[in-house]
């Protein structure tokens, strides 16, 4: 951190993720604090606690999508009342508070983790003709809210492209936590070859698929399918439960941060196989790099930004995600082709180190911190742009 900015407290907060989130507590917000700063995140948690120089302050989930905007307004009183430096915010729903907080002269960043307009179009519990309405409709809001932020940060260069002027911060894995748990910990045991996948299970995110492609290829070979993460709703727990019965799935829940890679250890090969929504076309899922940093080879779905980052790269095979033969018969030839699968392994393991790593994006966000901390406060107003905003 630039010696000559004083040490600053940087207020996190959102509505809908974790406290222990991966992007906004072990990256940015641990980021900070092990940089200097003091750090207070609001997340969904059962209580307040601290951990790695960063209080977390428990935010109560809603308990319907219609209930988060009322939630951002429950939350503004809360996150004043620490008296922050700087305001940074992950989710749609609390842009109102963003601009509130902007219109206080505060400094705000807005964290956009999703391209929100596309993820509108393949919401499933949204009527189909509802849907390119609404998208079509968010989309200025949202682009002329962030023109009034003080600055905007993105997961991806996709959406960087609706955000002139903003910054990417790319969800990489850290590489220090590979090391230490993956380099160093015991494998996570497992006595069939296994198929992993790590983060919500969701349908659209190919939950049922990768459950069908393992049973399939277990028609041949004795594999199952390792899933870790959090269930989306009660009926996709339902469905995959009933494969954990058969032996299909070995689930092992939510495994913290530090304990994750070992699970990826001796793994045939990792599966992403998100369903072709406009969303996900140009998404760069953290779990892709994960498994390239642990050294395991992808089976991930055959969209062109990800044939480029996967196949083209020699570190997986890409397949149709919503064909259950093919998924299977890409884990078949992983395991029929060992040689082949190990150097895929190593030249994803190589790219993690080179290119794909948490190590190489964190400087973005402390220089951007150190910017807006040498900047005088300024209020909101109807002229105020991303560039011109502290």
């Amino acid at each position: 951190m630039n010696q000559t900015v004083r040490r600053a407290k940087a207020v996190i907060f959102t509505t809908v993720h974790r406290g222990t989130d991966d992007r906004i507590f072990h990256k940015e917000a641990k980021t900070l604090a092990k940089a200097g700063h003091e750090v207070v995140l609001f997340g969904t948690a059962p209580q307040d606690s601290f951990a790695d120089g960063v209080r977390i302050r428990a935010v109560a989930k809603a308990s319907s999508r219609l209930t988060r905007l009322a939630a951002s307004f429950r939350i503004l009183r809360r996150i004043l009342d620490e008296r922050g430096d700087i305001y940074h915010f992950h989710d749609p729903e609390l842009i109102p508070a963003g601009l509130i907080l902007r219109l206080l002269g505060k400094k705000v960043i807005y964290d956009v983790h999703e391209d929100y307009p596309k993820d509108i179009l393949g919401k499933p519990y949204l009527p189909r003709w509802l849907r390119p309405l609404l998208s079509a409709a968010v989309r200025p809001v949202e682009s002329w809210a962030a023109g009034r932020m003080s600055a905007v940060v993105t997961a991806t260069d996709a959406i960087q492209k609706r955000f002139p002027g903003s910054a990417v911060l790319h969800n990489y894995p850290i590489l220090d936590y590979l090391c230490r748990s993956h380099g160093g910990g015991a494998a996570a045991k497992s006595e069939k070859p296994f198929v992993l996948y790590c983060g919500t299970i969701s349908p659209i995110l190919g939950a049922l698929e990768m459950v069908k492609g393992a049973e399939c290829a277990s028609q041949r070979y004795p594999v199952q399918l390792r899933l870790l993460g959090f269930f989306e709703d009660e009926a996709i727990r339902s469905e995959i439960l009933r494969s954990v019965a058969s032996g299909t799935v070995d689930y092992r829940g939510i495994v913290p941060m530090q304990e994750v890679y070992s699970n990826f250890v001796g793994a045939v090969a990792g599966l992403v196989l998100y369903h072709p929504y406009p969303n996900h076309i140009e998404a760069m899922p953290n779990k892709i790099f994960e498994c390239m940093a642990c050294g395991v080879p992808l089976i991930a779905s055959d969209f062109p930004l990800w044939r480029k980052i996967i196949y083209d790269q020699g570190c997986g095979l890409v397949v149709n995600p919503l064909d259950v033969q093919e998924i299977a018969n890409a884990i078949i030839y992983l395991m029929e082709h060992p040689e082949e699968a190990r150097k895929m392994g190593e030249r994803g393991r190589e790219l993690a180190r080179t290119k794909y790593s948490w190590e190489s994006e964190e400087k973005q966000l402390l220089s951007l911190c150190d910017a807006l901390l040498q900047k005088k406060p300024k209020r909101l107003t109807r002229s105020a742009t991303i560039s011109s905003a502290p």
